[in-house]
């Protein structure tokens, strides 16, 4: 098996479906901070948009669970890269 690649997120693809960033595989993914700033401003509303803004924030926070993100990353999950 080869080195994972890097995919950096946009705004667009986690507003279309907050469980995007487990659809990677073992690839390792990178989300700017302006990506995260964007998404915190969608979870008002009962919109779609709304509810995976919602959706992809709990799951941020589940995956972090107080921790910073060292040089490695946090792990996504099992069998899963890292963020």
């Amino acid at each position: 098996m080869g080195k994972p690649k890097i995919f950096v997120l946009d705004t667009n693809v986690i507003l279309h479906d907050h469980r995007a960033i487990r659809k990677f595989q073992d690839n390792d993914l990178v989300i700017p901070v302006a990506v995260i700033e964007e998404v915190d401003k969608f979870k008002k509303g009962t919109d779609a948009l709304s509810y995976n803004a919602r959706g992809f924030m709990r799951d941020l926070d589940r995956m972090t669970n107080g921790k910073s993100f060292g040089p490695e990353g946090l792990p996504i999950g099992k069998d899963l890269g890292h963020i």
